[in-house]
């Protein structure tokens, strides 16, 4: 299974603890996790390698010239490194057929291979939304997106490589962020939605990439059929995704409901 992380040295630690709570979760899998940074130190990447103890993997580092990027829209919450995965069809091995991106600031809960093995049916990703209602009406307007546009968060994609480069180059993602800087308000987010459209499978956020305010969503829904628990996480949630301002391993005392899973593997 090849997973890829972009990180810069600020996210080693919760890197570690996602890559910990992989290796207790799948304990059966064997992975190459690409990490692509631009600069990452060799004790850093012997902690993330130390992580991975109990597990068959291999750690890759990409290294990404330090200019790429500069100029592009960030958030207060975001750097260079989190544009890195729109290189991922130049900066990962040809023979790179399928991979995983996965943020730092996740836990797995349990096993990957359902998801991995996802039929893409001729898409190029496949993601689950977090944005909802009149949230999601805002984003398609203002991208001008189609109405039926899911718009995936970008923090959990399983992608199609192949099809990938057949789709997008460098060159043609630079040129789109030169021309359009002053709408990508969620950075390199809007650009995968923007470039990708019409080519992105919806999966369960619930499952596959569940965060705070989605929990929140869920969990206040009318009906009980609709609605998620605690319980229900622990029974079904794959990715649970610690986006967002507050962050488990920054606060001693953890505004979320979700902050048990982040306590239970940063100590294995």
């Amino acid at each position: 299974m090849n997973i890829l992380v972009t990180l810069d040295s600020n996210y080693v630690y919760p890197l570690c603890v996602m890559l910990r709570s992989l290796a207790e979760t799948n304990r059966n899998g064997s992975f190459d996790i690409y990490v692509a940074h631009s600069s990452l130190t060799d004790s850093d990447f012997s902690r993330i390698s130390n992580a991975l103890s109990g597990v068959q993997a291999r750690v890759h580092s990409i290294t990404v010239g330090d200019g790429f990027f500069e100029d592009a829209p960030k958030l207060a919450r975001t750097s260079k490194e989190t544009y890195y995965r729109l290189l991922i069809g130049e900066i990962l091995p040809r023979e790179v057929h399928r991979i995983l991106y996965i943020d730092p600031d996740t836990v797995i809960n349990k096993s990957l291979d359902e998801f991995y093995n996802l039929d893409l049916g001729g898409n190029i990703l496949a993601g689950g939304t977090h944005v909802y209602g009149i949230h999601r009406k805002i984003n398609i307007a203002r991208l001008k997106l189609k109405k039926t546009s899911c718009y995936v968060n970008a923090g959990v994609m399983l992608i199609d490589l192949d099809k990938w480069r057949q789709t997008v180059t460098s060159k043609k993602i630079f040129d789109f962020i030169s021309e359009n800087q002053k709408k990508l308000v969620l950075a390199d987010q809007d650009v995968i939605n923007v470039l990708f459209e019409d080519k992105m499978l919806a999966v369960d956020e619930r499952i596959y990439n569940l965060d705070e305010k989605t929990y929140c969503y869920y969990s206040l829904k009318p009906f009980a059929k609709d609605r998620i628990s605690l319980d229900w996480v622990r029974k079904n949630t794959v990715i649970i995704h610690f986006n967002g301002k507050h962050k488990p391993w920054r606060e001693k005392k953890y505004r979320g409901r979700l902050g048990e899973y982040f306590e239970k593997y940063k100590n294995i």
